[in-house]
């Protein structure tokens, strides 16, 4: 025998070897893995193959290629049908479960082995926890009320005195704010002075040399000592005199007779009612309304620090003054 005839078959008998076909599967079973013989059979190549000069049975590779892909779809479908039940099952359990329970079922049921029962857990708890935090929104918004008073269209009674005061970086510095959150009572400090006499002194802070000026004070409101009331700020610009509270609150210097801070009848009633007053325009409560002292700890109004039971008096006759 020639050289080349045994070498003829010694490649048909590898290829033969390189060729083999999986036998038929047996309805029900499940298909065995074929060996690499797609892949090793020139990678899936459908063309014909020559095998020691002599051209190979055409479509063969292509067949085994076919096969192997077959066993490949049959492979994954079962894998789909799979996750497709532990997702009916993931969602069934879903339903009857809190969020808490929502994460031990997943580890439970192996969920997570499944992208889209993962996905379907991790949808679900985000669902809840927006829910939550929406709940919490609302309430903290319930909490810090939501503020719809226009300032600009607040009326002062006529019974309020208008007298505002010079715009200065000391006393008035034109700082506008569109909110107010409480009421600051003060006392003057400076006993037997007048409302007049103290308005007088925050308007004539505005006369300090800008470079060189170090006193800064003004009030929104001055209480006399015969009741009177005047406004030097308008409540829709800061006033110095709740540092650091400036922003947000409405200030009441009240004029006193002497040391003890204590406001007799016609000062204590006029505060009243201009305490109740601000409270209906601002939609503030009793409860909106503080001492100066409750701000950075400062003895004013002193009288009020010093008597918690007239303090507490006093914020019930502005709730009774209140319609």
């Amino acid at each position: 025998m020639r050289k080349d005839e045994k070498a003829d078959i010694e490649l048909d008998r590898d290829y033969e070897a390189i060729r083999q076909i999986p036998p038929a599967l047996d309805e029900g079973s499940e298909r065995k893995k074929s060996p690499s013989a797609s892949s090793s059979f020139a990678r899936g190549r459908t063309g014909s193959i020559m095998v020691g000069g002599a051209r190979g049975n055409r479509g063969e590779g292509a067949g085994a290629n076919r096969r192997g892909k077959g066993e490949a779809s049959y492979r994954d479908k079962g894998a789909k049908r799979r996750s497709r039940g532990r997702r009916a099952k993931m969602k069934e359990a879903v339903y009857r479960q809190s969020e808490e329970d929502v994460l031990l079922i997943s580890k439970a049921t192996g969920c997570c082995k499944s992208r889209g029962g993962l996905v379907f857990a991790l949808l679900l708890v985000f669902v809840l926890g927006a829910g939550a935090g929406l709940g919490g929104g609302y309430y903290l918004w319930g909490w810090e009320r939501p503020y719809m008073v226009d300032l600009k269209a607040v009326e002062v009674p006529g019974w309020v005195t208008q007298d505002f005061i010079r715009k200065n970086i000391f006393s008035r510095p034109d700082v506008s704010r569109k909110r107010v959150n409480n009421i600051v009572i003060h006392y003057v400090a400076n006993p037997g002075s007048t409302a007049r006499k103290n308005r007088d002194y925050f308007d004539s802070l505005a006369d300090q040399d800008p470079q060189s000026g170090k006193a800064s004070a003004s009030s929104h409101f001055i209480v006399g000592l015969e009741g009177e009331v005047i406004q030097c700020v308008p409540i829709t610009e800061i006033a110095y005199a709740n540092a650091p509270r400036n922003e947000d609150t409405v200030s009441i210097e009240v004029c006193h007779p002497d040391d003890t801070g204590k406001f007799n009848d016609a000062t204590y009633k006029s505060l009243v009612n201009l305490t109740a007053w601000l409270c209906r325009e601002l939609k503030l409560a009793p409860k909106d309304v503080i001492r100066h002292y409750d701000v950075n700890g400062k003895e004013c109004p002193r009288y009020f620090v010093k008597n918690q039971d007239a303090w507490k008096q006093f914020l019930k006759d502005v709730k009774d003054a209140m319609p």
